[in-house]
């Protein structure tokens, strides 16, 4: 299936083909948005990306996700962006489960079954995840080493 979950089905899901077009402009959005330092709107446009994401047939790689933690962090707001880092990691294993009743409800089917997202899949996104918070870190300790410069 191409696209993003079409009409109805068991689970009450909707979307159509048009989500596709709005995700894209969103993430274009978002990034017009954060050129112009109006990072508030781009983490806007970019959640709303977000939840249309899940309905959406095609798969968004994790790092899809990190531009919230990274204009938070543009807008000063490193607390936030590492807590966002935080909670997509923790919730890597329900929302691919989630992402397999959307599989079975599709009727997506691999070898033994309704398709599965792998646990090397799984495990992959939790480790780039924890790449991302370490780079997080490590810009943040940059900023506050130069703060520390200036001040001396």
């Amino acid at each position: 299936m191409d696209g993003c979950l079409t009409g109805g089905d068991m689970l009450g899901l909707t979307g159509n083909d048009t989500d596709h077009a709005e995700i894209r402009e969103l993430l274009k959005k978002a990034t017009a948005q954060a050129k112009e330092k109006n990072y508030d709107s781009a983490i806007s446009s970019l959640l709303r990306a977000h939840e249309l994401m899940k309905t959406c047939s095609t798969e968004w790689g994790i790092r899809a996700y990190f531009r919230v933690a990274r204009y938070h962090h543009l807008a000063g707001r490193y607390d936030e962006a590492l807590q966002w880092l935080q909670q997509l990691h923790d919730n890597v294993d329900a929302d691919a489960d989630a992402r397999e009743v959307l599989y079975k409800a599709w009727g997506w089917r691999q070898k033994g079954g309704f398709a599965k997202v792998s646990k090397k899949l799984r495990s992959t996104s939790k480790r780039l995840i924890k790449e991302e918070i370490e780079l997080l870190k490590t810009r943040q300790q940059k900023i506050e080493t130069r703060k520390r410069k200036i001040k001396a």
